[in-house]
């Protein structure tokens, strides 16, 4: 695939996909909801699914959109999951992993996202197109990308990836096209193609919050975690599994123990951490009193080269950092 459908009349779009089964990642969030928009114009809703990656740590407000936005558009909503970690997925693949994800192993993504993904295209008998809601003003990495291509091209030349053999037997029956129909747009563009259409984004935006997917993402900003802390429900839920997964780490340790956590050690200042004070290793609750804090830098300690907890290629969460937009 060498052009763009999203360029394309309408008419001509359903002539030269027709009989291939259309597929968005809907994470919840505002781009991949504008590419469920048009994917739902251009090529009927009846003739459209959205895929959602359940990983259990979602907001509920997310958990409704989803549902809200794929009713009043008509089309069809599948929600997968990795059934091995079931419902409660995150916390299962913590308690399991006794750790939380990290810049360097983030397994939250592969093992609650990318994997389900696959196993579930590896089970479709049909060739598909997946829209993606990537956009190239995102980051310099995804301005790299391109507007189209073919979903599996990295299992033509990696030799290490999951169920590498299963996916190569399916493409000698199948073709799976990735688009990304809204690569040139910028977040005001998306917002604005949202409410063009009649509908409105995710609310968590319009609550402050620039991420839309796990609540909290090990990225989240110092800022979102100081809205988040009014969320009590979901700091408590941290909270409680940041010490299961310490208890079981206690249990199993051998020599020295090492506790469990959310946050990264630089997330806050080490004065401000208080039960790991000699590792200089925050819990939860210590980032949320620092947030609280009226003299709390919250700029500060963001890291500004935060990229996606997400697999830039597969396109399963949203992630906009350094972008802004008006409603």
């Amino acid at each position: 695939v060498d052009f763009l459908w999203a360029d394309l009349h309408p008419v001509m779009v359903l002539e030269i996909f027709w009989g291939i089964r259309i597929i968005v990642s809907f994470s919840g969030g505002k781009d991949s909801q504008a590419c469920l928009i048009k994917a739902c114009k251009d090529f009927g809703a009846a003739n459209v699914t959205a895929v959602f990656c359940d990983t259990g740590w979602e907001h509920n407000l997310t958990y409704m959109h989803v549902h809200e936005v794929t009713h009043s558009l008509g089309c069809k909503l599948e929600i997968i999951r990795n059934e091995h970690f079931g419902y409660d997925a995150f916390a299962n693949l913590c308690r399991q992993m006794k750790w939380f994800p990290d810049t360097q192993h983030r397994m939250c993504t592969v093992q609650l996202k990318i994997m389900p993904m696959i196993d579930w295209i590896l089970q479709q008998r049909e060739n598909l197109i997946i829209i993606q809601g990537i956009r190239a003003a995102e980051s310099q990495q995804r301005s790299m990308m391109t507007c189209s291509g073919d979903y599996f091209a990295e299992y033509e030349r990696e030799k290490k990836l999951y169920r590498k053999t299963d996916v190569l037997t399916w493409k000698n029956s199948f073709s799976c096209v990735v688009e990304r129909p809204m690569f040139g747009y910028s977040a005001q563009d998306i917002i604005d193609f949202i409410l063009s259409a009649g509908q409105k984004p995710n609310p968590l935006y319009s609550m402050g919050f620039s991420r839309v997917g796990c609540f909290p993402c090990i990225y989240a900003r110092l800022s979102e975690l100081k809205l988040m802390r009014k969320e009590r429900f979901y700091v408590d839920r941290l909270s409680k599994l940041e010490d299961e997964v310490t208890d079981i780490r206690r249990k199993e340790a051998v020599g020295n123990f090492r506790p469990a956590t959310f946050f990264a050690k630089n997330k806050i200042p080490e004065r401000f951490c208080t039960k790991y004070r000699e590792l200089g290793i925050p819990t939860a609750e210590d980032v949320f009193a620092y947030v609280s804090r009226d003299d709390a830098q919250l700029d500060m300690f963001d890291d500004e080269g935060q990229t996606s907890c997400m697999s830039i290629y597969h396109g399963l969460c949203e992630w906009s950092y350094a972008e802004s937009f008006e409603f």
